[in-house]
């Protein structure tokens, strides 16, 4: 096989480089999978690596298996000796062959996050706390963070909480081990720790699994967490290559644990590590790639490179600001008819890409009214979701109270303490009565039934709230506004702030008043009714038509992904960038959005669109601007009047997220501090500036010269017998040479 063929120049370096520790920075569509494949490759048929030696490690399962089938094709006969997995299921591999040195059998069990949520909850309710309580929720948040940071219920101690019920959570989380012991279970976290802890020690082990793998390959190396990376450094002996692929520029997990400080740092962790760029991009146009190198560029905390392609200049990208959300998904609508009917693109060769699930809701209308077939990849549809079904179930009860489908639907939502035999009871005299369930509980009595007294009362009083809805619905005329009474009335909101997902859930409910508004100002001699006809038949919609149809997604999901046509909407300041992960999180926060919105514009292959609307947002409780992305990235609205929104509707007050030089330099310090290793010397060469032309002596490469300076100390040179090489410029191994 010819390697140098094969690949591109930067590419060849990066595959064939002998050094023992590399750090390949790989900008979107730069062919990071192909140089990864290419490497254990050449690992194998050129350096004569027995590939049983070669751990790789994948993002996803999917991922794994797609790069076992291209090694094959390149290396055949290797594909029984191949270790290419993920962190979790190298970790579960791991287990089967040491757990018993902890106790467990290598049959143990592997919680889901279902099962696990179960677990904490009957661990909560042993305790005398109900399953619905709010305590509930914070010790299942409390011991996913505490799991995070590697943290075992033995090893915390809470002497003055942090918050209120921190020490019953903690109890919670003795609780669950305890029993997740008993049945011998692991959950995925513990799959980590327990192969991380029985790495550390057991000396004989470690010794067995470090001379097992003589190379480890590390791909989406940004996404790593500090964990993770403790597993890999527990592999590792001093004669082990370490090899990872990443973008520090598309690190959008940080709020999963990724540490970026960890591939940031490689060239100080390893002082003999070679950095190589991959910056030269097959998928996008050079429009496109300008864009966001102007986006990026803006971020701080990162490895400075400028993608570029050789593919054609392209088209501009679009840029429209919409007076709603409703105009903006109408807008989309007849870009993507001129797209399929005049231009030529099949359906399948379209995306709209969102921050938050909530956003699709306009866009399935529409989509289902002009008959644009679409699927809402990676979450459930907008009507489909079930805090939506709840709801238009309540809605239904307003307009037909024989509606006994619907009734039974809601009858425990939110919940009302009635039981299946109660339930049973109450169907069982409904029938005999031949009135519907909601007609026989409105006349029944309690004298002359046998449903429980507490059960009759709680949806005696459902049924007033829902009559009294019913009557204001005839008598008043702002809809949306009686419809979020009766929300509020019934508790729905205070429900769902006791589930897992409930702020994204509220969202989807303010968005589903916010469509019934819509609704009322496009049709305002519409009748309610006419309006549950209307989404009733849009959730019945058929919309996979062989497989070609329009894709919607949230840009996370997207990550990995290409299309030829690429939507980003929503591109509003407090959506995208999100504001909650701003307020939480400051100039953190907004380098992270600021790289998803990178994502996002690298999906694109030939065209993109970016929109934005200026109405008022019930979600965001403002009136909708721009986003600040916009003009970053180039491309902000040409008329600044745009910025004012629509409607005299009061704004809420932006706060700015930016690094001043003081911040900026206690943010770096934080993630060279929070590195793995955390007792690192920085060595240092003593060499504080280079210049084009200047001598370079390597300790391992020799002579050479430096050809171009990329900033962040990293340095081109041109070796006389090893060729052109990036490295960091104040290396150890490095010193300047007489010319």
């Amino acid at each position: 096989m010819n390697f140098e063929k094969e690949l591109n120049e930067k590419q060849y370096e990066a595959v064939s480089t002998d050094l023992i520790h590399v750090r390949v920075i790989a900008g979107a569509g730069s062919g990071k999978t192909r140089v990864l494949t290419y490497r254990i490759a050449y690992l194998i048929s050129e350096l004569g690596v027995d590939p049983t030696q070669i751990l790789a490690i994948t993002f996803t399962n999917k991922v794994a298996n797609e790069m076992r089938e291209r090694v094959i094709k390149l290396v055949p006969g290797s594909a029984r000796s191949l270790s290419i997995k993920t962190f979790h299921s190298f970790a579960a591999f791991f287990l089967r062959h040491e757990a018993d040195v902890i106790g467990y059998p290598r049959s143990f069990t592997i919680l889901d996050e279902e099962d696990q949520t179960k677990m904490i909850k009957d661990a909560a309710q042993s305790m005398g706390f109900k399953k619905s309580d709010p305590l509930v929720k914070k010790a299942i948040s409390y011991i996913g963070s505490k799991k995070l940071k590697g943290l075992y219920p033995d090893e915390i101690k809470v002497e003055n909480e942090f918050f209120s019920g921190e020490k019953d959570c903690l109890e919670i989380y003795r609780l669950y081990e305890e029993q997740k012991t008993k049945i011998y279970a692991f959950d995925f976290d513990d799959l980590l720790l327990k192969a991380n802890y029985i790495l550390e020690n057991y000396m004989d082990i470690r010794t067995k699994w470090q001379n097992r793998y003589s190379h480890i390959l590390i791909d989406e190396f940004q996404d790593t967490n500090d964990t993770e990376y403790k597993m890999i450094s527990l592999l590792m002996k001093p004669s082990t290559s370490l090899y990872v692929v990443g973008d520090p520029d598309q690190t959008i997990y940080t709020w999963r644990g990724a540490n970026q400080g960890i591939i940031l740092n490689v060239n100080k962790e390893y002082s003999d590590a070679e950095t190589v760029v991959l910056d030269r991009n097959y998928r996008s146009t050079q429009t496109i790639l300008n864009s966001a190198n102007k986006l990026i560029a803006n971020n701080k905390l990162r490895i400075p490179k400028d993608l570029y392609t050789e593919n054609n200049v392209g088209e501009p990208i679009v840029v429209k600001s919409c007076i709603s959300s409703r105009g903006e998904a109408d807008y989309v609508a007849r870009q993507i008819n001129i797209l399929h009917n005049v231009n030529g693109y099949a359906y399948r060769d379209i995306v709209i890409l969102y921050r938050s699930n909530y956003i699709t809701q306009e866009f399935e209308q529409v989509f289902a009214m002009q008959q644009i077939p679409y699927k809402v990849y990676g979450g459930q549809k907008f009507y489909q979701r079930k805090e939506i079904k709840d709801l238009v179930a309540y809605f239904n009860l307003l307009v037909n109270t024989k509606d006994d489908l619907s009734f039974e639907r809601i009858i425990n939502v939110p919940r009302r303490g009635i039981g299946e035999a109660t339930f049973a009871t109450i169907k069982k005299e409904a029938f005999e009565h031949n009135q519907s369930i909601y007609e026989y509980l409105k006349d029944c009595e309690k004298e002359t039934t046998e449903i429980p007294s507490r059960a009759l009362m709680s949806l005696k009083s459902l049924i007033y709230t829902l009559d009294k809805a019913r009557d204001n619905l005839k008598t008043e005329e702002v809809i949306s506004k009686q419809v979020e009474d009766l929300i509020s009335n019934i508790g729905y909101f205070e429900y769902l702030k006791q589930d897992e997902d409930g702020d994204d859930r509220i969202q989807n409910v303010n968005a589903l008043v916010e469509d019934i508004r819509h609704f009322q100002k496009a049709n305002p001699d519409a009748k309610f009714d006419e309006y549950l006809q209307n989404i009733a038949l849009l959730s019945a919609q058929d919309e996979i038509i062989d497989g070609d149809y329009v894709t919607l997604m949230t840009v996370h999901t997207a990550k990995g992904l290409e299309f030829p046509v690429v939507f980003v909407v929503r591109v509003n300041e407090g959506v995208f960038p999100n504001q909650r992960a701003l307020d939480d999180a400051g100039f953190k926060g907004k380098e992270e959005e600021r790289r998803l919105f990178y994502v996002a514009l690298t999906r694109a292959k030939e065209r993109l669109f970016l929109s934005y609307t200026n109405d008022f947002s019930y979600v965001q409780q403002s009136t909708l601007i721009p986003s600040s992305f916009l003009k970053e990235s180039g491309n902000a609205p040409k008329d600044n009047n745009e910025y004012r929104g629509g409607g005299g509707y009061p704004q809420r007050e932006r706060k700015t997220y930016t690094f001043d030089d003081l911040q900026y330099d206690r943010y770096k310090q934080t993630v060279e501090r929070e590195s793995t290793k955390q007792n690192f010397a920085k060595a240092t060469n003593g060499v504080t500036s280079w210049n084009v032309g200047d001598i370079v002596i390597h300790k391992k490469l020799g002579r050479g010269v430096v050809v171009s300076l990329e900033g962040d100390d990293i340095i081109v040179v041109d070796f006389k017998e090893h060729g052109r090489k990036t490295i960091l410029g104040s290396h150890p191994a490095v010193s300047k040479g007489d010319k």
